[in-house]
């Protein structure tokens, strides 16, 4: 199973119809090839999500690619599970690869996982799929039509709504 864990620094993409890229975060990543995605919060996040630092953000598996004009395609899941602030705590759950994310700095991993880290990260996301303690995500087919009338955020340079702190 090729699986991409990624360092998020803000919330709303994926948001809760289950659409990774809908506000075009992670860009040219989102067209990896992969059949699952790991989301895990920064220590540092944006103003405004810190409930998210070092937490299990979200899960999907079984990536589902829509053509978009963004950056990368805009992918649905099979099965989705957004967690945000209410995630588990990445360290407790995969201590090795949290290790490499937060003191090696990686931000990105699909392909370089040690034996023990692909193992971790497996484990996490079957109980997280596995566990009632989370609410599933029914997705849209579709994109959000104004996906191109969103406006950007100046300050950071993000695709964050203006709302941005």
């Amino acid at each position: 199973m090729r699986i991409l864990t990624y360092k998020r620094t803000h919330t709303g993409d994926p948001g809760e119809n289950g659409i990774f890229g809908e506000r075009d975060c992670m860009g040219s990543v989102r067209n990896w090839n992969y059949d699952a995605v790991v989301g895990i919060g920064v220590l540092n996040p944006w103003t405004g999500d810190e409930g998210i630092s070092g937490k299990v953000t979200w899960v999907g598996v079984g990536p589902v690619r829509i053509k978009n004009e963004g950056r990368g395609d805009t992918i649905k899941f099979e099965q989705f599970v957004l967690l945000d602030e209410k995630g588990p705590d990445f360290a407790k759950l995969a201590p090795n690869l949290a290790e490499r994310f937060y003191k090696r700095n990686a931000r990105t991993i699909l392909h370089s996982y040690s034996k023990v880290e692909k193992d971790e990260v497996i484990r996490l996301i079957k109980s997280i799929m596995a566990s009632d303690q989370y609410q599933k995500v029914q997705h849209s087919s579709e994109p959000h039509k104004d996906y191109k009338d969103r406006k950007r955020c100046k300050k950071h340079r993000c695709a964050k709504l203006l709302s941005c702190k």
